[in-house]
Order: structure tokens, then sequence, then C-alpha cells
């Protein structure tokens, strides 16, 4: 029997103690085909199989795998180790069984000493904690010199080991004082687990998440416990420790982790004296990016300005950051606060303060600029002047500066210090009002130049391959078809660095491998008709690839617009194979993706001249990109028409061109043809709808288009005899409308004592006509798809890196596309991760000029305004200021959206309030826009003030102080109301 028979016999039939020393006497010769034979082995015995009726399952063993595994230690090489696609020890089983199968390995590893043992434990610890091995395995591999020292993966893996805890400590019966026993293990083991704890304070672990269960319900020990413990053993120096805390607390760390170091330093309680010690170091800690280090070293620096041995100049150099940042208002309050303090102890730092107190001034926080205007005040008016004349003159004019910034509770603090040319005047008369008719910018400057030439088009793909720039692909599929005669005769090997990023496994391969690799499918999504270009490019066009990428997957989790997409680059694939060189007739011809009515008329009459019919899914999306408010460039194209040998294509440019809105011609009963309906049927069968290709069958969805794409708000009664029922967002434009409503979610908390029950509130929004099951009577149908989208209340994860392409097909009425995007993915507040990616790339595309702004799109921008994250926040405050430069915000509207929101408690006044503090004093037209937002939204509050209802009156009182224009008629009751309350009556003053 040959030793590869006698191996697999081993391992199907025996078990360890009979493999242990085949492998210990194995031949050097035998060693590559037993190799082979583990591999094979492998496969068979892991491959997940259907076992019975409704089970699968592997049909190895946990002997046999624990087998392969020591057969892999002893004949693998570093290439093969990949193979070992398991955590160490994860079929070893427990207590006796698991010490035997952990002496196999030690006795096999040692014999064959692998090179790769230490890079394949690392590998798998990457994938996550789970994947990291027992600490006290890694430190037995040590000690026997298998693997090297590495602190990183050594902290890591000890960080791990208190979960592991819950799992290896199973018992039958239940052990009592589990949690304290764990605590005395842990302490008789110090010295071993020293070196590589202390390494949690160099290291990013898990050491904020790991904890060990006890027998108790929801009582665990944590870390935290571990390392107290250990300090009140006298097993870790407690100094040593404190320092430590605070240098881990300097790094770039996550935010969970720099928590738990705080937690960590507050557990240890220290002393003024050991705080005092470190003043150096929490000092340094106000340089942080993270707002909540920045407010614990303040915390910890507050109570030592007095203390005679506090040195107060390296502060004062950190405080120059401070004060200055967005994000720490907090910390701000905190520090001038203190500095009133401080000025008492040390009044030979009164410049220092007085500048650093102006350069506050700027915050757009009411509170921040009351305690700085306090600070100057203290300066001010001192009994003992604390300044020299040049330096009172100095401060005094650095406030004229900053004059336009205060606050009417500010001003009125500092007003005997403020210059008259510094006061508030009304500023000249600038009346903010939304642009009636947007038209997009057709000249010169703004044209998209055509690929110039073969290199750029290399370059291109680069750019395209990064997927993050509409124009750029646009450029690149016209620039494959404008070139397509001028490739080079080796242009496949130029590509094949870009090939390589679409198909990693092209890497060193030869020319055969290379071609069966790229003809290989698979490819999904928008980012996939892409891939499937390049490949199709790659192959020299001769098989038609972009038709066969699946842009339905994921449970139909892609936008229905990626289908249109994909009609488009079929199109587009489809000349390139003909090398007929049409262009696409959507190729925008302006940036961002605006087509001149003269480039689009001028392309008609080149597919004419060709004898081609366009495709529907191209001539669509050229239809609701067509610049038709530009009069001079429609003139011009409405002369061309008479060439158009189409009579339907005149009549439809002739109606969507015309300088003034026209009834749109009546259209007859639309009756398919057979075969149209043979492939209506099917495609009512199959995953996602089929784009007819036949022009004659599209042309009652080219008119509802066009028409929904001249006057996105408009009534159609003349469509409803193209479709067979009245759908959504043809004959009338698609608006679900919306209303607030209360979520109770109710729970009792058994490990408590009194087992409370406790009950949490929160509001939602709801959308009556969310959801229609019926089919769009066509994909072409740009404006009607998300009406009957299936993942309601459920972003699709593709929708961040698709949303800016499937936005720049229907530039002039995203409407529906924001209606859709405020249902699944702002429908509540402090929504998950990738419903925040989603707002945040619709609030992206509406920086750029273009349509006033809709009621989905202001709802979308109030969401953004109000938003939990402060980058949604900071990015919706851009879209405000950029909407008040081009004439896209329509103020009315946002405010009382903004209103229905607070008035509802969706979201706390203050958030919005600090954020709308930002928009202030930019310019005049800004003000009032400003102004004009807030006339509509206090209307809207309740008549008892909310929380922090006074920030939004400040605001108000301020914008009013400059226009010099009176409260809106609408706002008057509710200011009379709060201005019997003694919280609201100062800030109100002489509003009413």
């Amino acid at each position: 029997m040959s030793s590869v028979d006698t191996f697999e016999l081993i391992i199907r039939r025996q078990n360890a103690d009979q493999l242990v020393p085949f492998l210990l006497a194995l031949d050097k010769k035998d060693v590559v085909a037993v190799r082979a034979k583990t591999k094979a082995l492998r496969r068979e015995l892991t491959e997940i199989r259907q076992l019975g009726i409704s089970t699968w399952g592997r049909t190895g063993t946990e002997p046999q795998l624990v087998m392969l595994q020591l057969a892999g230690v002893a004949t693998y090489t570093r290439k093969e180790m990949t193979g070992l696609n398991e955590r160490l020890g994860i079929h070893w089983g427990e207590s006796a069984v698991r010490a035997a199968n952990e002496a196999y390995f030690f006795t096999v590893a040692e014999h064959a000493r692998p090179n790769w043992l230490a890079e394949w434990l690392e590998r798998q610890g990457q994938g996550g904690p789970w994947g990291l091995p027992d600490y006290r395995l890694l430190r037995e591999l040590e000690a026997r010199q298998l693997v090297a020292y590495e602190p990183a993966f050594f902290a890591r893996t000890l960080a791990n080991w208190l979960t592991e805890q819950s799992y290896h400590r199973r018992e039958k019966q239940p052990v009592p004082h589990s949690g304290e026993k764990l605590l005395r293990e842990c302490e008789e083991s110090a010295d071993t687990f020293r070196r590589d704890l202390l390494a949690f304070f160099d290291y990013d672990t898990s050491v904020d998440s790991s904890l060990a269960y006890t027998d108790v319900a929801q009582q665990y020990v944590r870390w935290l416990d571990v390392l107290q413990h250990l300090v009140a053993a006298g097993r870790l120096d407690r100094a040593d420790l404190l320092t430590r805390t605070l240098a881990a607390m300097r790094r770039d760390f996550r935010r969970p982790l720099l928590t738990w170091f705080k937690n960590l330093f507050l557990a240890l309680q220290p002393t003024a004296e050991e705080r005092l010690a470190r003043q150096q170091e929490l000092v340094e800690l106000l340089a942080h990016a993270q707002p909540q280090v920045v407010n614990f070293a303040l915390d910890q620096l507050k109570a030592l300005w007095l203390h005679p041995e506090f040195e107060p100049a390296p502060l004062l150099v950190y405080a120059e950051l401070l004060v200055t940042r967005q994000d720490l208002k907090t910390a701000q309050r905190t520090l001038l606060g203190s500095f009133e303090k401080l000025l008492k102890r040390a009044p030979s730092l009164a410049p220092d303060l007085g500048r650093l107190a102006v350069a506050a001034l700027a915050s757009p926080d009411s509170a921040v600029q009351a305690k700085a205007g306090k600070l100057l005040v203290a300066i001010l008016q001192a009994k003992q002047p604390l300044l020299t004349p040049e330096q009172a003159t100095d401060l005094t004019d650095s406030l004229g500066l900053y004059a336009d910034l205060l606050t009417a509770e500010t001003r009125q603090q500092l007003v005997g210090w403020l210059s008259p040319a510094a006061a508030p005047q009304p500023t000249e008369a600038v009346a903010y009002a939304p642009h009636a008719a947007f038209v997009p910018d057709l000249s010169a400057a703004n044209a998209v130049a055509p690929v110039a030439d073969w290199h750029e088009l290399l370059f291109l793909t680069g750019q395209v391959l990064r997927y993050n720039d509409v124009l750029a692909l646009e450029r690149w599929v016209d620039g494959l078809r404008r070139l397509q005669p001028r490739y080079p005769q080796d242009y496949g090997q130029q590509l094949l660095p870009y090939l390589v990023q679409v198909r990693p496994s092209l890497k060193g391969k030869v020319d055969e491998q290379t071609a069966a690799i790229i003809a290989s499918n698979g490819l999904s999504g928008h980012r996939g008709l892409v891939e499937a270009l390049l490949l199709s490019w790659a192959q020299g066009f001769i098989v038609a690839r972009v038709e066969k990428v699946n842009v339905r997957h994921d449970q139909d989790a892609s936008d229905p617009l990626v289908l249109v997409q994909q009609r488009r680059f079929v199109a587009a694939e489809h000349h390139l194979r003909a090398r007929s060189g049409l262009p696409l007739l959507s190729t925008p011809s302006h940036a961002p993706h605006w087509l001149a009515p003269t480039t689009l008329v001028d392309r008609l009459l080149t597919y004419e001249a060709a004898h081609t019919e366009p495709d529907p899914a191209d001539l669509v999306v050229a239809l609701a990109r067509t610049a038709y408010a530009d009069a001079a460039d429609a003139q011009a194209a409405l002369t061309q028409l008479p060439r158009l040998q189409s009579a339907e294509l005149r009549a439809l440019l002739q109606w969507l061109l015309a300088p003034a809105m026209q009834p749109l011609p009546l259209q007859p009963k639309h009756k398919p043809s057979v075969l149209k309906h043979l492939t209506t049927r099917l495609s009512q069968l199959l995953p996602g709808n089929a784009i007819s290709s036949s022009l004659a069958d599209a042309w009652p969805w080219l008119w509802a288009v066009a028409a929904r794409t001249r006057q996105p708000e408009g009534m159609f009664e003349e469509l409803t005899a193209v479709v067979p029922t009245d759908y959504i967002g043809v004959v009338r434009p698609w608006a679900p409308g919306w209303h607030f409503e209360v979520k109770t979610n109710t729970w009792v908390e058994q490990w408590k004592p009194g087992k409370p029950t406790v009950t949490h509130q929160y509001t939602v929004l709801q959308f009556p006509s969310k959801y229609t099951s019926q089919t769009p009577p066509s994909p072409l149908l740009l404006y009607s798809q998300h009406a009957r989208f299936a993942a309601m209340q459920h972003a699709g994860w593709v929708l961040p890196l698709d949303y800016r392409f499937v936005a720049s097909l229907v530039p002039h009425n995203p409407a529906p596309l924001h209606w859709h995007v405020v249902r699944t993915a702002a429908w509540a507040d402090g929504l998950e991760s990738l419903e925040r990616d989603v707002v945040q790339a619709a609030l992206q595309e509406l920086l750029a000029p273009g349509p006033a702004f809709t009621e989905p799109t202001t709802l979308l921008l109030a969401l953004g305004l109000m938003h939990k994250v402060p980058a949604c926040r900071a990015l919706a405050l851009e879209v405000l200021l950029a909407a008040c430069a081009t004439g896209r915000l329509v103020p009315a509207t946002l405010g009382t959206t903004l209103g229905r929101f607070l008035a509802n408690e969706f979201v706390p006044v203050q958030r919005l309030a600090d954020n709308l503090q930002q928009a202030r004093a930019i310019d005049a037209a800004t003000d009032d826009a400003l102004q004009q937002v807030l006339d509509a939204l206090l209307p809207e509050l309740p008549v008892a003030p909310l929380r922090n209802t006074k920030k939004l009156v400040e605001l108000y009182a301020e914008l009013a102080s400059r226009s010099g224009r009176l409260p809106a008629e609408a706002a008057q009751p509710n200011l009379r109301h709060w201005k019997a309350t003694a919280t609201l009556k100062k800030a109100i003053g002489e509003l009413v």
C-alpha cells in the first residue's frame, strides 16, 4: 500500500493516534503526493451538501478535520496555507480531548516547523476575533520558538482571551462565584499576562468589547474589572497605568476604544495630585480630533486651574485651536468658564485670555458667545486695569471684526466697546426669491470635450474604474466609439493593468488562461455594466456581454433605473460590435449631464443617414437630459427639425422645444404588437422588466417622459389614452404624501431588581401610498419606477455607490428619486450607516445648479439639516448655502417642513438651531432666505415652547435686526405667547 493510500485510510477509518506517527515518518519524496491528497480530502469532507430531505452540512467529522489540519501543518508550503481556512484549535473539543489534540499538534508542528505558521495565524486573525488562536496556545507556540513575538497580534489575542472563557469554562453544573474565580485566575497569571496586557495601550484591540459571562444572568467580567482587580492586588502599578491610559488616549483609536480608556482612567479615581503630576499629558489631549477626548481632558483639568502648581502656558497654546473648532461647543463653554477662574489667579494672562475670548466670538453657538462676552467684560471692566492702553485698544478694535457674527445677547454685553461703525445696521434691502425657471449652462466653457487620443482614453479607463465620476464614464463610453478605428495593435496588453482590477485572478496568468478568465461571466449591478463593457473591449467586442449582467441582484436591491442604464450600454456595445461609429443620443454635450437640443437633433440626423433606428432607452434618457429651456439653442434646433424624416420624432421634439408650453397632442390608444404582447407577458414571469428595442412600441412612453420632463408637476389628461390604467407618474405627478406616527416599544428588564417595565417612544415618517404592487407599463417610464420599488423602508446597499449615476438620468425631475430616498433612508432619526450613506449621496448631488427644490427635495434637505450624523448636517448646510446662491431654495416650504418636524419632536430643537446658526451673516441674500425660513418655521411650533426654542428665537431676532424687517404676521402670535415665559422674554425683546 502506498503512502497516499495509507494516509487516506487513516483519515477515513482511523484516528490521530495512527496519523501522528505516519506524519513523523513520512519520507520527503512522498510529501507532495500526500499534500495533494490532503487538499482533495479537505475539499470532499468540508463541502456543504444535502445530507437528507431538508438537511445540509459537511460529511467530515471533527476528528477527521483535526487530522487534516495536522496533515496541512506537516505538508503544506506557504502557497497552500490559504487552504487552512479555519481557526487553530476550533475542532479540538474540550477538556481531555482538547488536551490530547493540542499535544498532537505540538508534536507535528515541532517536527515540521512550518515557516508560514506565524503568517497564517495573523492572517486568520485579520477576519475578526473569532479567527484568533487561544492566548495560552499562542504563548506556548512562542515558548517552543514556533512563532516569533509580534506585539500587536499578541495583544489582540489576549484581549479576545476573556471572551473565550465563556466557552472553555463550561461545566455541567453552575460554578458558584465564577466571576471571582476568574479574577483570581487572572491575578495568578498576572506575570504571564503583564507584557501583552500593557500592549493594550499601544495597539487597537477588542479590549473594549471582550467580556466573560458568569453563571448569573446579565453579569460578566470585563477587562476593566480585571485591571482594577490587578491594581488593587498590587500586581500592576497604578501610577504607570494612569500614565499609559493618557498616552493611549492620544492615539487615533476607535471611538469605543477611546471611551474604554477614559472609563479606565475614571475607574482608577485619580487624586488631584495625580492629575496635577500628569497635567502635560492631559493638556496634550486637547489637540485630539475626537470631541469626547477633549471634553474628558478639560473635565480633569478644570479642578486644577487655581492650584498653585498648575502651569497655564501650555494650556493656552492648545486653546488657540480649541476656540475655533466647530465641533467643540461643550469644551469651549467649559474652557471659557474656566478662564474666568484663571484670570483671578493670574491677572497677567489677561491679554492672552482676551485674544482667545475674541476668537471664540466667531462660534455660531450663542452659549459660547455669551461665555466669551462675559470673559471680555471681566477683562475690560476690571477695577484694576489688566491691560495697557495699547492692549485695550487692540482688543476693542478686534471686537469690530466679529460684530456681524454677534448674537443679540452678546452684542448687548459688549455694546460699550463696539464702535458705532460696528453696530448692526439694517443691511441693504436684498430680498431672496427662488428662480422662476432654470436654464442649464450651454456655453462653450461648459461644453464636454471629446476624448482626444488613445492616451486620454486609457487614463479615463482608470478614472472610470474608480466609480465616482458620471461625466468620466459618459466620455469614456463615447471615446470607445470615437477612437475605435485608431486602437493600437497591442491595446489588449495595455488594458491588462485595468483588467486585473476587475478580475484579480488575471495576475500572473498566460495568454490562454487570460482569455478564459476574461470570458467568464458573473457580473452584477451598475458597476457590473462598466466592467462588462471593459471586458468586452478587451475581447475586441466579439461577444455581447453587457446584456448578460444581472442588474436586479440581491433581492431587487439595485435601483430600477439601472435597467435603463443597462439598455443604453447595450446599445453602445451594439454600435461598437458593428463598428457603426454612431454615438449614443443621450451622451451629455455640456457638464454635468445636459444635452443641447441642437446636438440631439444632429445625432438623430446621423442615425437617419445611417438608416438606423434609435434605441428607445437611449432616446428616453436623451429627452430627460435635453436642455429645452435654453431659448437660443432650442430655436436653432427647431429650425433643423424639418430635416428629420420621422414624423413622430418631429412632433415630439416640436412640442418639447417649443418656446411656450402647449397642450399635449392627443395620443391614440396604445395597441402593442402581438410580439410586444408576448414579450410583456414573458417579462412579468422573469426577474426585472425587459425593455423593448422597438421604437414603434415606445412612442407612448417617450411622450409621457417628455411631458413629465418639461413640466414635472403638470397634469396630462391627454395621456389617459396611452396607459391602460392611471399609473403613478404618468397622467399626474407622483406625490405619496407623508405624516408622523409615534411608535412605542415596551419591554421588561428581567435582570434588574423589581423587573421594571421600560417604554420607549419615537417618531417616524409614514407614507400612506408608499407601495403599489402594480408593475409599471414600461421600464421607460423614468419617473414611475420608484413607486413600485419593493425594498420599502430598506435602502439598497448599492444605492450610495450608484446614486450619482442614477440621478444623472433624470436631471430635470429628480423628485421621484428623492421621494424614494426619503422613504427608504430617512423615515426615522438615527438609522444605520447604510441609510446615512444614501442621504449623503443624495445631498451631494444637490450642490450643483439646477431646478428649484420641489417638495421631496426640500423634505430631503430638511432631514439632512436635522440628521443625527454631524457629517450629514454639515453637508446639508452646504446644500442650503449653495441653494441660496443658485436660487434653488424655496424658504417657505423648507420652514414649514422643519417646523412640522420640530412640533412632532422628530429631532431635538437644538440640533437644528445649532446648524442654522452657522448660515447667518454670510451675505444679505442668505440672511433674508434664512429669515424667510424662520418666518414659516415658528408658526408651526406649539404654543408651549419646546426645549431650546430660545436658540431659534435668538437667531430670528438677530436676522430681523440685520434686515430691519418686522417678523412675519404668521409668526407673531407664537412670539407674543412665548414672550410671557421667563426663558424667552429677553430673547424676543422688541420683536413684538
